[in-house]
């Protein structure tokens, strides 16, 4: 089979997304599948497994690390020689949804299955002045997943949720991860000593998460100011990390940035226990690495977590925003050997059976039916496509985020810092706006020929 992946974040970028899209290209390649990858282009090098469709962008003004693409015809020709049986669409936003229109545009009509993965609709109500837009992308998505042949999500939650939310043919990607890789073998004295700062004796929390708003990582202050006692290791990076950094200064925290393979796999199984303040994900692949290392987690009740956690057997759930109930839970974690060894030994069980290759079996039975149905249909098979106010909404979406990136760039043009947190006030762009429309309309102004006369001589 050939199979083409419309990604919307790729290589180099590290979260679970991007994780989950190179374990399913691994297990496919296994399976003797051709497959390629049409994504954002970066300026970093890539080491990609597969043949790659890179298309130009700009940064997302509030999280540069977010790469817009802009598809062109270039990427439909190169698409259409590769003759894939199928597309999937993963994780599809502002890049993928463009890529769907432009292939509809150009007659291209090849089965197509999309994946959610990300709560696009509850991450900007984390971001100042983008809460109202929660209802419009929750919308957006709709119109473009039901314009897909197959919807998939990795949390059984989820597909309830969605199908309530009014999305069409869903059904479930299992949620994996490798056990050989995340492990409680790969503990170490060295990695512990890094994550407490030379405490290995003290009470050991561990969170991996993006450092950004919908991440909620700055909730943990307000648990260990009830647990004094424990340090607290952040594994990860994003445009938040300035910011927690200077909240968490009063704490024994350690900010130990990006961690990938064998050295990410040694601090999930150095740690005490895992302790997560998302309230958004659709499933939580850091999560599933945690139990498979044998650390009980202590994580919020909301989202796709619950699919994952045993309350009170390989882990605790607490109320949402609750700091004081989970401040509890993970102290009774921390001071209870006992209870830590048996929640131990139920989290390695519990992720033991969720492997990648049967993960990505059903996913390929997915494109299988999909290819089926298109071949009995033939030529009767019925175009989708998205509703034409879908894709203006769209297109004004992609110009706004354009808009925002050359406003908040600097006066070199240059974007804005990779670290910078979430978007500035409004005052603050309004001013940069004015600023740099005055520079622009400078710039542009006529030269006199007198002016050009005098330059000539």
């Amino acid at each position: 089979m050939r199979v083409a992946i419309i990604a919307e974040v790729f290589l180099p970028k590290i979260d679970g997304v991007v994780g989950r899209t190179l374990n399913l290209i691994r297990e496919l390649q296994g399976n003797g599948d051709e497959v390629i990858v049409v994504c954002p282009a970066v300026s970093q090098r890539r080491d990609s497994p597969v043949p790659l469709i890179e298309c130009r962008g700009f940064p997302c003004a509030s999280y540069p690390e977010y790469i817009i693409g802009v598809p062109n015809q270039s990427m439909v020709r190169q698409l259409v020689e590769f003759q894939p049986d199928v597309i999937h669409f993963l994780n599809p936003f502002a890049f993928g949804f463009q890529c769907f229109d432009l292939l509809q545009r150009h007659g291209v009509r090849i089965p197509a299955l999309f994946s959610f993965h990300t709560l696009y609709g509850e991450f900007v109500k984390g971001y100042a002045g983008l809460k109202p837009l929660s209802r419009v992308l929750w919308w957006l998505m709709r119109c473009y997943h039901n314009a897909a042949d197959r919807n998939l999500t990795v949390s059984s939650t989820f597909v309830d949720d969605l199908r309530q939310r009014g999305f069409d043919r869903l059904s479930l990607w299992p949620p994996a991860v490798d056990t050989r890789l995340f492990h409680p073998s790969r503990q170490s004295t060295e990695m512990r000593s890094r994550l407490s700062a030379n405490h290995p004796d003290r009470p050991l929390l561990l969170t991996v998460s993006r450092l950004a708003p919908e991440k909620n990582v700055s909730f943990l202050t307000s648990v260990l100011d009830r647990i004094p006692e424990a340090t607290l290791a952040i594994v990860g990076g994003g445009p938040q990390k300035e910011e927690l950094q200077r909240r968490f200064s009063r704490y024994k925290t350690q900010f130990i940035g990006y961690l990938q393979g064998e050295d990410l796999a040694a601090a999930y199984a150095s740690a005490d226990a895992f302790i997560y303040a998302s309230e958004t994900e659709t499933m939580g692949n850091v999560i599933l690495e945690a139990l498979a290392s044998g650390l009980p987690v202590v994580a919020a009740d909301a989202g796709g977590v619950p699919s994952l956690i045993d309350n009170g057997v390989n882990g605790f759930l607490y109320p949402a925003r609750d700091s004081r109930t989970a401040a509890y839970q993970a102290g009774q974690v921390l001071s209870d050997t006992e209870l830590r060894r048996r929640m131990s030994t139920a989290a390695v069980e519990s992720a033991s059976t969720r492997t990648w290759k049967d993960s990505a079996a059903c996913v390929r039975r997915q494109y299988a039916e999909i290819l089926a149905e298109s071949e009995t249909a033939g030529a009767h098979i019925p175009a989708r496509i998205a509703p034409i106010s879908a894709r203006i909404c769209t297109r004004a979406l992609v110009r706004l985020f354009r808009m925002a990136d050359w406003i908040l760039s600097d006066s070199s043009g240059s974007s804005p810092h990779p670290h910078s947190t979430s978007l500035l006030s409004p005052r603050t762009v309004f001013g940069r706006l004015r600023t740099k429309t005055h520079r622009k309309l400078a710039q542009s102004q006529l030269v006199s020929p007198q002016k050009i006369n005098e330059q000539i001589r």
